[in-house]
């Protein structure tokens, strides 16, 4: 095989495969990016079996062939090159040379012929959607999936087409985050995507246009003009998620979201080590939210913010890291609060004509 082309068009294609090789150490072969030149373009492959990465590069073709070499050693090495100068990858046998003006290297082959398929396409109609909307929704959920290895069904995100729009979720059991946007689709399909493919996919899918998804029996396919993206699917029940978001409540309140941020980041200063609590005592009456961390060596702070706001006066105590992470992505300047007593789920919202975004966290019980 040889082929040419740019730095630059190289390393972007390097960057997007080989931070999934070498993830499965159980298969030697999979440290390794596959290389295959056919009409002119490059099309590098990488896998770790539960997500596969293929991605097209465009250059001149000299001689079709294919080769797989360590993905982690390529990048690094082609990262230090210069752009000035187009870069030359050849095979010779078991060696494939990757030179420019000035730069020659040498790496080893291995067998590409024993590099795992990607699943092949099939004729199944697939759903459109601009990458924005969909690494967003994926961006504003994800955190809030649980990492717990033993629970495979919530260590993952839901991508759920139904209603007239997009919805997807993830929760860890004690908060839930939903971003729902209207988008148009076909038919109404849910895939269940582990928490490592969703995190990819919202990397790799960032502002390439259009992405159509594919679901497929046991896998999901994103696709885009030059990237393809495949990951299986977690078997299992996904909760009923809706069933759990209040749909009543006794406070309502509006605070300026970012200096409710950096009210708890300020009185974070004073938490233990082993301790994430924040005390808020909401007074819809007198518009002010108070933020309090008290007690111990550590010292206490209080922190007031203004609010407007309806309903009873409530004192909540929350998981302080739970709160911020929640409130980050809530776009706007505005944060909307809903609450319903000291034992009950507390509601974060925010609406636009285009999306929706909810986010439920329960308060600690003492």
């Amino acid at each position: 095989m040889k082929f040419t082309c740019t730095q630059e068009n190289l390393l972007r294609g390097i960057s997007q495969t080989a931070p999934i090789a070498g993830r499965n150490s159980q298969l030697p072969i999979l440290a390794n990016v596959l290389l295959h030149t056919q009409q002119n373009t490059l099309v590098l492959t990488s896998t770790d079996l539960e997500i596969g990465v293929r991605t097209v590069v465009g250059g001149k073709m000299g001689e079709e062939g294919s080769c797989a070499i360590s993905a982690k050693k390529l990048f690094e090495y082609v990262q230090q090159l210069p752009k000035t100068h187009p870069i030359t990858i050849e095979k010779k046998e078991r060696t494939v040379i990757v030179s420019t003006k000035g730069f020659t290297a040498q790496f080893s082959s291995a067998d590409p012929e024993e590099y795992p398929l990607l699943p092949e396409k099939s004729a199944t109609d697939g759903i459109t959607i601009s990458s924005t909307v969909l690494c967003e929704a994926i961006a504003s959920t994800l955190f809030a999936a649980t990492r717990e290895e033993t629970r495979p069904e919530i260590r993952s995100v839901i991508l759920s087409w139904r209603d007239g729009g997009l919805h997807v979720a993830a929760t860890d059991s004690f908060r839930l985050a939903e971003y729902t946007a209207l988008t148009p689709s076909v038919r109404e399909v849910s895939v269940l995507l582990p928490l490592s493919s969703a995190q990819e996919v919202a990397r790799l899918f960032a502002q390439v246009g259009d992405v159509t998804v594919t679901p497929h029996e046991n896998y999901v396919s994103f696709e885009s003009s030059h990237i393809e993206v495949t990951s299986r699917l977690v078997d299992g029940v996904y909760p009923k998620y809706e069933d759990i978001i209040p749909t009543t409540h006794t406070t309502e309140v509006r605070i300026n979201r970012d200096e409710f941020s950096r009210a708890l980041k300020t009185i974070s200063v004073f938490l233990p080590r082993d301790s994430k609590r924040v005390s808020l005592s909401i007074r819809p009456s007198e518009g002010e939210l108070t933020a309090r961390v008290g007690g111990g060596e550590n010292g206490e702070g209080e922190v007031r913010c203004e609010i407007e706001g309806t309903g009873d006066d409530i004192d909540v105590l929350m998981n302080v890291q739970y709160l911020l992470e929640g409130i980050a992505h809530i776009a706007g300047d505005v944060c909307e609060g809903y609450f319903s007593g000291k034992h009950e789920p507390v509601v974060f919202r925010r609406h636009s004509k285009e999306d929706a975004y909810v986010y439920v966290v329960m308060p600690i019980q003492v």
